[in-house]
């Protein structure tokens, strides 16, 4: 992970977007938690031309476009823990039934 997306990460850390697993310290997307906060924070932070990110030049919509990748990059719920694996589980029991009901 580079610097900038490493900033990414902490906004979105810092304004409860992405959690981390207290079991597994990985970190995941809180669909619950609205990801406005994030956006603003990181266009407040680049107007203010905190030195927490300089690398993005003033570039709020850099670092917004980057928040953006990263927090639709991250899983919906912690990959190692159980409800995760119910959850991809039910997933793929759902998609093999929509598939057969193309077949028909």
């Amino acid at each position: 992970m580079d610097h900038k997306q490493a900033i990414a990460v902490e906004i979105a850390l810092q304004t409860h977007v992405l959690q981390t697993c207290p079991v597994h310290n990985e970190i995941f997307y809180d669909d619950d938690v609205d990801p406005s906060s994030a956006f603003a924070l990181a266009v407040e932070l680049v107007r203010q031309h905190k030195p927490y990110v300089g690398e993005f030049e003033d570039d709020a919509h850099a670092l917004t476009d980057l928040l953006s990748e990263t927090i639709s990059a991250a899983p919906r719920c912690c990959p190692h823990c159980p409800s995760a694996m119910a959850a991809t589980s039910a997933m793929a029991t759902k998609s093999a039934e929509q598939a057969t009901l193309r077949l028909i």
